[in-house]
């Protein structure tokens, strides 16, 4: 049912930020300033690495086509960098002296509108959002506030899921594990608790998708701990307002979800360092597919294909059967 074909990469990073803009242009991004761009489909890749910003991360990625890019790194004080024209040059587009921000996840509904989220400053998550495509960033300071010691995770860039519709939801981890939820394009929010593993500072809820405005997935577990798989999984029915746990779990945590070619079927993919699981019920069951280890995974859209990435600079091509 899965083949998973390696891909020739020399580079040793640890890769979280993704994006698979179509068969054939991809971007990735990772420590040590990394960025990687392939425009044959992953055959061979460009390193278009942000100069003079080797000490970042770049957990975050989004990109429109092969020319242009935005990744969010977690070390400032230059966060967020743009390039119009393939990774050749970068500028930055957000900068911030903020003590305390980590930005975890970067998502766009539609070419012009996105989001970007940090772990908390003083009581609520620290959320960016933009609508002339990035270029410039304003706080979004309406949110619910947060639990003591509950944060986001930066495990896949997959912490926001944001819709065309202007639905958006952001997932938390640690002493809770909630949803926090807006139709309006982060206007207002409300927040949902789940039964998703709390309490541990390396538990919770790391990855987020939606079908569309009402059926959603939510996946993690414990990072440490990946062999636990007790409440690492749920689903929800009506836009993320309430949760219910998987009847089937994942076989252990796992840091990305994703939902492929999601109009036309419900497939869903997680997949995490220790392998990954696949469902047909829109997260209600799932059904362990392969010891594949990576951090994160995109599809090609409308395909039944994507790419993963992880650990020491592993990128692959996954097809489904």
């Amino acid at each position: 049912m899965l083949a998973v074909t390696p891909l020739p990469i020399s580079c040793e990073a640890s890769l979280r930020g993704l994006y698979v803009v179509n068969e054939e242009v991809v971007w990735a991004s990772g420590s040590a300033g990394t960025v990687l761009l392939s425009t044959d489909g992953g055959n061979q890749w460009k390193d278009v690495s942000i100069p003079q910003a080797e000490i970042n991360d770049f957990r975050s990625i989004h990109a429109w086509d092969e020319k242009g890019a935005i990744v969010f790194g977690v070390a400032g004080p230059d966060f967020a960098y743009k390039t119009l024209d393939g990774g050749n040059t970068w500028n930055v587009v957000y900068s911030d002296t903020t003590g305390g921000l980590f930005f975890n996840s970067v998502k766009f509904g539609d070419k012009q509108n996105g989001l970007a989220v940090s772990d908390p400053v003083d009581s609520t998550f620290f959320v960016l959002k933009t609508n002339d495509g990035g270029n410039t960033w304003q706080r979004v300071k309406n949110l619910p506030a947060v639990a003591n010691g509950e944060a986001n995770f930066a495990a896949s860039n997959t912490c926001i899921e944001y819709l065309p519709s202007g639905n958006v939801w952001i997932a938390s981890g640690g002493k809770a594990a909630r949803v926090f939820y807006s139709d309006d394009f982060g206007q207002t929010w409300e927040v949902a608790k789940t039964p998703m593993v709390r309490e541990l500072s390396t538990s919770g809820i790391f990855s987020i998708t939606f079908k569309n405005e009402h059926e959603g997935i939510i996946v993690g577990g414990i990072y440490d701990q990946p062999e636990l798989n007790t409440n690492i999984a749920s689903y929800t029915v009506n836009g993320g307002k309430s949760w219910l746990p998987a009847v089937k779990m994942p076989q252990q945590y796992r840091s990305c979800v994703q939902f492929i070619n999601s109009e036309e079927n419900n497939l869903a993919f997680a997949i995490g360092k220790t392998g990954c699981d696949i469902s047909f019920d829109g997260g209600m069951n799932w059904q362990y597919l392969d010891n594949a280890g990576y951090y994160t995974y995109r599809s090609v859209p409308g395909k039944w294909q994507g790419f993963a990435a992880g650990a020491n600079g592993n990128i692959a091509r996954i097809n489904f059967n």
